[in-house]
């Protein structure tokens, strides 16, 4: 029998140095996947603040702009008579509220209002329009105890008279046909301003007062107006300034609205020293906002309730009638 010597082969594992290599490696290679990992955690964060600070910007001018375009809209009735002195910007009685009429749009760029509190630095804004639906077509809200407003179109009536009241039932003018009701509109005074926690708010006219305040948009730092005058009446714009004489409201036929946005998270190792103009002046960031990215936004709107009456010839009515009750005024309608 003949054996056959077999050699066995010896089994080689890593050596230490070895190991050590591979594990410096790993950890080198993992250091980069996690700075990679970390920088674009970052910049999706950076990406998605900024986009809401985008968002919010675009929808406060938005918002801004659709309600500054419907300004001096009173239904069926045309531009009302200037009153002899400036209604209180958040006007409740009858007689301010008929004299706001003449006054569609009314800043106050800090020295304060009854029904809101601006922060400082920051401007009012006081829209007044009624409704763009009457009381009763679908989708419109219900009649309230707040005021309305109804135009007489009827023959019989003195067409052309306005009627203000708390009491809807008491609107009984008629249409052309003399025999349906004229459309009856809530007369809406609304106040815009950024408040001490930086957002936009809205202060409006409701059961008597102006307790109904609504958040808008968040992280608004600052907003301020410039009004475009109509000196000459041609329905064109002739200067803007940021405060109108108390005699110039009624000749505000564009509002030139600029707002600073900030990001609602600050960023890190980022700091905010430039310092923004903002309707003509400067605006420096607060110390403790400095790590917050922001964005200027501005638009300019132009009233075309108010512009669009004076490209019309002047109509005169001597028709006028007075309820003489304390939550009724009539106006007439030039």
């Amino acid at each position: 029998m003949i054996c056959k010597r077999i050699s066995g082969t010896r089994q080689h594992g890593f050596s230490l140095v070895e190991i050590m290599v591979a594990m410096v490696l790993g950890i080198v290679m993992l250091l980069v996947v996690s700075e990679v990992f970390v920088n674009n955690s970052r910049t999706r964060d950076e990406v998605e603040k900024s986009g809401r600070q985008i968002e919010n910007g675009t929808y406060a001018l938005r918002l801004l702009e659709d309600e500054l375009a419907n300004a001096g809209y009173w239904g069926e009735a045309g531009g009302q008579p200037v009153a002899a002195s400036l209604p209180p910007l958040c006007p409740t009685a009858a007689a301010d509220i008929s004299a706001a009429m003449g006054y569609p749009i009314q800043g106050d760029a800090g020295s304060g209002s009854n029904c809101a509190k601006s922060k400082d630095g920051s401007a009012f804004l006081a829209i007044r329009r009624v409704s763009t639906c009457a009381v009763g077509d679908v989708g419109c809200a219900a009649a309230s105890t707040d005021f309305h407003l109804q135009v007489s179109a009827c023959q019989s009536e003195s067409p052309g008279t306005l009627k203000l009241s708390t009491n809807v039932d008491a609107l009984v003018f008629k249409q052309h046909d003399c025999k349906a009701t004229a459309p009856r509109y809530r007369f809406l005074s609304r106040v815009f301003y950024v408040g001490d926690n930086d957002i936009l708010m809205r202060a409006e006219l409701s059961s008597g007062n102006y307790n109904t305040v609504t958040s808008l948009v968040d992280d608004i730092e600052i907003i301020r107006f410039e009004y475009g005058l109509d000196i000459n009446g041609d329905a064109q714009v002739d200067e803007y300034t940021p405060a109108p004489d108390d005699t110039d409201w009624p000749n505000v036929v564009a509002v030139k609205v600029s707002l600073i946005a900030r990001n609602p998270q600050a960023t890190l190792g980022y700091v905010d020293e430039r310092t923004y103009m903002v309707a003509g002046e400067e605006y420096e960031v607060p110390d403790d906002r400095l790590a917050f990215r922001r964005q200027f936004y501005s638009t300019t709107v132009h009233l075309r309730n108010v512009a669009g009456r004076r490209e019309l010839p002047a109509v005169t009515t001597a028709n006028e009638e007075s309820e003489g009750t304390e939550s009724t005024e009539e106006v007439p309608s030039p």
